[in-house]
């Protein structure tokens, strides 16, 4: 793997933003073995090391990354049964897709997730009310400080909203996973998968530089949120009331940003949790716009937006 590795690498065309300075290091592994073999050249140069996959939901500083910068493309995928074992380089439309060809329901939802599995397993991400940890059975892991590869079952990952245990514990990088679906009707399966690629397309710009939402969404169980005070505050916010918390974007968009723009990115005027990189945007652009609609919704809603972005 060494021989694979290059250095000063531009990362900007391997993240979906196209923002981004050089890496040191760089690597692009195939394989579970490969990316353990690039960990292990990171841990013996004592070198910061970063996963990623598709480079969604995340965005490279301008002076780039100081260490290896792993861009995980292994995506070997197996059924079997009602069970599916899935490389974490696997990307989750893919994944959702050949759930459906082989008719286990569960995944649709995935199709809407521009994203691999092992992002969603580390960030639980969900879309149209399902998340990662609803199919998710086990997950092999490599520690970085053992040097050595075991699995975890669902309820060691910690599972929380656009959260789990890998978050907290950056050592651990995910290999694969195993995903518990169920038997349904194959026509059923896949009406739902187009019914969904369509309400994205509908609602997301689909194939813009955009990594994905921003901010998490706020639930009303965050210990900040008073859900009837702010009802009663807000009545725009009487539409959530039965939902389990508040889309960012409908605060952005309330907070009257879209449109917004700071050089070369955009607040998107189709979703406003969405920024759009119009072809010359710098990391710096966008962190200034992320400041600015978290000062406008708390100035409007008294309510803090959180990084959904890495």
């Amino acid at each position: 793997m060494t021989s694979g590795i290059k250095e000063n690498v531009s990362l900007s065309p391997h993240t979906v933003f196209k923002i981004g300075g050089p890496a040191r290091f760089f690597a692009e592994t195939k394989s579970g073995e490969e990316l353990c073999e690039a960990l292990a050249f990171a841990m013996a140069k004592g070198l910061p090391f970063f996963v990623a996959g598709a480079g969604s939901n995340i965005l490279v500083s301008d002076k780039g990354f100081g260490g290896l910068y792993i861009k995980n493309s292994a995506n070997r995928l197996e059924v079997n049964g009602e069970k599916i074992f899935c490389e974490s380089g696997v990307m989750m439309p893919y994944l959702a897709a050949e759930a459906s060809k082989n008719g286990l329901a569960g995944l649709e939802w995935g199709i809407g997730v521009p994203g691999t599995v092992g992002g969603s397993v580390r960030g639980n991400a969900g879309c149209f009310g399902s998340e990662t940890k609803d199919v998710v059975e086990s997950v092999e892991v490599f520690d970085t400080k053992k040097a050595a590869s075991y699995k975890l079952k669902a309820k060691s990952c910690e599972f929380g909203y656009r959260d789990s245990f890998f978050k907290h514990n950056p050592g651990l990088v995910v290999l694969s996973a195993v995903l518990a679906l169920k038997k349904g009707d194959e026509a059923v399966i896949r009406s739902h998968v187009r019914e969904l690629a369509e309400r994205r397309s509908d609602t997301q710009d689909i194939g813009a530089k955009c990594a994905g939402c921003i901010f998490k969404n706020i639930p009303w169980t965050r210990r900040d949120i008073q859900k009837e005070e702010l009802i009663k505050r807000f009545g725009a916010l009487k539409r959530f009331e039965k939902e389990s918390g508040v889309s960012a974007g409908f605060l952005i968009d309330e907070a009257g940003l879209k449109g917004r723009r700071i050089g070369g990115v955009i607040i998107s005027r189709k979703h406003a949790n969405f920024f759009i990189n119009e072809g010359v945007a710098r990391a710096e652009d966008v962190l200034m716009l992320i400041a600015i609609a978290k000062e406008y919704v708390y100035r409007k809603f008294g309510i803090l937006l959180e990084e959904e972005i890495q």
